[in-house]
């Protein structure tokens, strides 16, 4: 005989409390297939339940391949521009994303997902049997957060905060083994790593250097001239003077990324003491090249690698902002990847446009009999 191992039931829940999302809500969605109207999709954050993206809000340009647009099996951030609760049709548009809802979709989701799978293996380990036990362990947990905070996913920071202050969850409606295993768990996923701190990257030309603050591997492009002779010898004093900061417990590493650009950075536990060992470095860097009649600028101030905050997100939507100006799917590339669309979906946007060329055509001649 064959013996059956058995298996936990497969849970499964929304996300948010909300069963349907808002009109105007940005979303992650999954294509599950492609037919003659436009794509099926289902929406991660509800359970899996079907959308549908239609051919005409795929792209806000002329569609020349839908496939180049959208493909089955990939994710995608949609916006929801129609929702009929009654009869569970869910119309959705990727053409209406803009760069600032996709990049605060998916920080909401990455957070969401986070959450939802502690509270989901907190479920398995409790031994829950229904999605309906799952539902309510969420309900008087993350969302009891998401009402409070009237946002969504707003349960995440407050588990973090956990990690550190068992407290926060005193307010939760569970028992103490619930909540014991919930901070379990949590410490396991949320407990921060040795962070790393970045002093960004200096510009160095000839004793002139200027130090960039950046969290994201971008920066701007700086022209600096060289008039001196000896600056290179300074610049390397100055650096030296700098390493003299790192310890044993606080490493201190310059490396160079290409002249003239230098960077800066630790890796610590204590966030803290990082960054005030990173500022030593930089102001021993200061009085050595400023003393040989070098240049010293910070143009933004030392900071954790992992932050996300408000500045990131404007330097990331302007960035993405100038490269929205092209828009996927407008170039003649053939890709061959991934499931391909009918082909009638194709022929039938190109038949739709050439009969509004004509009914113009025929409008335009008849004007002028």
């Amino acid at each position: 005989l064959i013996k059956t191992r058995n298996r936990m039931p497969h849970l499964s829940c929304r996300f948010y409390a909300d069963k349907y999302p808002q009109v105007e809500d940005t979303v992650v969605v999954t294509v599950r297939s492609i037919a003659e109207m436009g794509a099926y999709v289902s929406l991660l954050e509800y359970n899996n339940i079907e959308g549908m993206i239609l051919l005409s809000e795929l792209s806000r340009r002329r569609i020349r391949s839908v496939n180049k647009l959208i493909r089955v099996g990939r994710s995608e951030c949609v916006v929801v521009i129609r929702v009929d609760e009654d009869k569970g049709y869910i119309d959705l548009s990727k053409r209406r994303v803009y760069t600032k809802d996709l990049i605060e979709c998916e920080e909401r989701f990455a957070k969401a997902k986070a959450v939802y799978s502690i509270l989901r293996h907190v479920a398995d380990q409790l031994g829950y049997d229904s999605d309906n036990q799952l539902e309510d362990l969420l309900n008087r947990t993350a969302w009891h957060f998401d009402r409070k905070y009237n946002k969504k996913a707003a349960s995440y920071e407050v588990f973090k905060k956990a990690v550190n202050d068992e407290s926060v969850l005193d307010e939760c409606d569970i028992d103490d083994a619930t909540k014991e295993k919930i901070l379990e768990n949590i410490r396991k996923r949320l407990t921060p790593q040795a962070v790393r701190i970045r002093a960004g990257k200096a510009m160095i030309y000839n004793i002139q250097l200027e130090v960039m603050m950046l969290i994201i591997p971008l920066c701007s492009d700086v022209e600096v001239s060289c008039f001196g002779y000896d600056g290179i010898d300074a610049v390397k004093a100055a650096l030296s003077e700098g390493l003299k900061c790192s310890t044993e417990e606080m490493p201190i590493k310059i490396n160079l990324i290409a002249p003239p650009l230098y960077v800066v950075t630790t890796s610590t536990f204590e966030r803290a003491e990082g960054l005030a060992a990173v500022n030593a470095t930089l102001e021993r860097i200061r009085e050595s090249i400023e003393s040989n009649n070098g240049r010293f600028r910070i143009i933004l101030a030392p900071k954790v690698v992992t932050d996300w905050d408000e500045e990131d997100i404007k330097r990331k939507l302007e960035l993405l902002e100038l490269e929205s100006a092209e828009v996927p799917g407008d170039d003649d590339d053939d890709e061959t990847e991934g499931m391909v669309a009918p082909a009638g979906l194709d022929r039938q946007y190109d038949k739709e446009q050439h009969n509004v060329v004509r009914e113009k055509e025929e409008e335009e001649a008849s004007d002028g009999d």
